[in-house]
């Protein structure tokens, strides 16, 4: 067992430093299933290390790419908008669903690509948005919306837009998806209940990090509860 995750992470590291971002966070994966199949708890922690820097440059390389804030207007499957994106970011919003966010995400993850997907219920144009987990516990978020000018339209360096108000901490498309990603999984830790026994408030943690997988605090919370396994 022990010979097979050290093998696992070797090759975890070696595409860590190979900038393979995706190919890490795989075996990562791969290596998390099986140490926690064998109860290797603090092996398991150690393997949340490599993984929350994996999903954190897959993150800052999909904020780099096309930004997409609603789905107003596309045609389903969703998968087809993977052409726009690869890197990028999208929240899917009406008339699509959790089940549209959720499937985008499937292809995101079985094609290997730097896109991150958020699922958001918008009140109005002008008001606030809500988003919402589309796997996981059901958790949300309300945050203002983004200008109007930044909604449903595929946005990159090449477009010319308004800045946020200027007494706003949003300055760019970007910086409003990093911003719901964060406080989704600031929402999702809060639900966790951290007087727990510590087999349940790791199992809890688990099911919170599928609602933003590359919350770091969440991956930090994790390794705490599985360290506390040992």
């Amino acid at each position: 067992m022990t010979d097979s995750l050290d093998q696992l992470m070797q090759r975890a590291s070696e595409a860590l430093v190979k900038m393979d971002y995706l190919g890490c966070e795989t075996l990562c994966l791969q290596a998390l299933g099986i140490a926690r199949q064998q109860t290797a708890w603090s092996y398991y922690a150690r393997i949340l290390l490599p993984l929350q820097e994996a999903r954190r440059q897959r993150r800052m390389i999909a904020a780099e790419g096309t930004i997409r804030l609603g789905s107003a207007g596309l045609e389903t499957p969703a998968v087809d908008w993977l052409e726009r994106l690869q890197p990028g970011c999208m929240v899917v919003t009406h008339p699509h669903t959790a089940d549209d966010a959720r499937a985008l995400d499937d292809a995101v993850h079985q094609q290997q690509c730097h896109v991150e997907v958020l699922y958001a219920n918008p009140a109005s144009t002008r008001g606030t948005w809500t988003v919402r987990s589309f796997r996981g516990p059901d958790v949300h978020a309300l945050l203002p919306a983004p200008p109007e000018a930044w909604q449903h339209r595929w946005l990159d360096e090449h477009t010319h837009l308004p800045h946020a108000a200027e007494d706003s901490t949003i300055a760019t498309p970007a910086d409003w998806f990093l911003s719901a990603a964060e406080a989704l999984g600031d929402a999702a830790l809060d639900q966790v209940e951290m007087g727990l026994p510590s087999l349940d408030r790791l199992m809890q943690l688990e099911r919170a990090l599928q609602v933003a997988r590359d919350h770091e605090i969440l991956h930090q919370r994790l390794g705490d509860a599985a360290r506390a396994m040992r």
